[in-house]
């Protein structure tokens, strides 16, 4: 069955920490913060040490990281709070890396703080690297090269993860060359805001350049990146809707078509359309965050209906993913 996880942010502490142990509780399989220097986040990878100490049983790790620059995540840094973080939460990580968007706004949002935003396909070509840096420090392996990051010598970590060989790595991608990446070095692959036709139309691609790369398409996990709004009337859910329309300006009629939007039932077959197009995971992001009320709904009236005769918990928890 198709496993759920939550996007959280926020810079409310206190409301963040009760919605991880609700979402904990109630079985869902990841649960991710946001990463950068946005406005509506604390620093990620520090609130990741606490997300990790706050459940026990969900699979933890940043909504995605960015290492296309130095000043962004240098990968040798980033390998050592990954492995920090995968003890704390006691081999419960991934690591999720993005690309990046392309739009103006965002690279103006990290040229203020004098943080490099170079073009998308340096983007590409620098996160390769630092996944190269990543996968063989987190895999306890002396690196010796130069490179984007600069030129390491000798350098290796200690101690190793405790997930061996190393966590998870996922990557979010879109676009030919991040695909094509995401085929050669990912463990995970997410999307985000496509319908379900969309996304089976990426994962026939994905699964071209998978095979030459001479990997299964089993080999890889494929997750989309959905906002939900749920509730059991049209009274109920119209003030959502209205909201998370006037939030997202422009953007909002296009991201409405993709999200999960109606009563529990319209919400599980919409779920199913996107289990039948490839989807082994969904990340949702829930419009009345940090209120627990969506995604409790979500647990308890729209997982029984996934599979009427499997249990619900199992419905929204996965296995670890072991790391390729």
């Amino acid at each position: 069955m198709i496993a759920l996880g939550v996007q959280t942010w926020s810079t409310d502490v206190a409301a963040v920490e009760r919605f991880w142990r609700v979402a904990d509780d109630l079985g869902y399989a990841r649960i991710t913060y946001g990463d950068g220097l946005w406005s509506f986040t604390h620093d990620g990878w520090t609130m990741l040490g606490a997300l990790a100490l706050a459940t026990r049983n969900a699979r933890i790790g940043p909504a995605v990281t960015y290492a296309f620059d130095p000043a962004a995540h240098h990968p040798s840094w980033l390998a050592k709070r990954a492995i920090t973080v995968d003890h704390l939460s006691r081999g419960r990580l991934d690591v999720r890396l993005a690309v990046g968007a392309g739009d103006a706004a965002t690279r103006a949002a990290w040229e203020r703080h004098g943080i490099r935003y170079p073009d998308g396909a340096a983007r590409v070509a620098a996160l390769e690297a630092a996944v190269d840096v990543l996968d063989r420090l987190l895999r306890g392996e002396t690196v010796d090269g130069h490179g984007p990051f600069g030129t390491l010598r000798e350098a290796s970590l200690q101690p190793r993860s405790l997930q061996q060989p190393r966590p998870p790595i996922w990557i979010a991608a879109m676009r030919p060359r991040a695909l094509a990446l995401t085929a050669r070095r990912a463990d995970g692959w997410e999307a985000s805001y496509v319908s379900p036709a969309t996304f089976a139309g990426l994962s026939v691609r994905l699964d071209a350049l998978l095979a030459h790369q001479g990997r299964a398409p089993s080999t890889l996990q494929r997750s989309v990146e959905v906002d939900v709004i749920v509730g059991a009337s049209p009274a109920e859910r119209e003030p959502w809707i209205r909201r998370f329309a006037g939030e997202r300006g422009r953007d909002g009629a296009a991201l409405l078509d993709t999200a999960l939007v109606g009563d529990a039932e319209t919400v599980a077959a919409r779920i199913g359309a996107y289990q039948a197009a490839g989807a082994t995971d969904l990340m949702l992001g829930f419009v009345d965050f940090p209120a627990t009320t969506m995604l409790e709904r979500v647990a308890r009236e729209v997982v029984p209906r996934l599979d009427a005769g499997a249990d619900a918990r199992a419905g929204v928890r996965a296995d670890p993913s072991p790391g390729r």
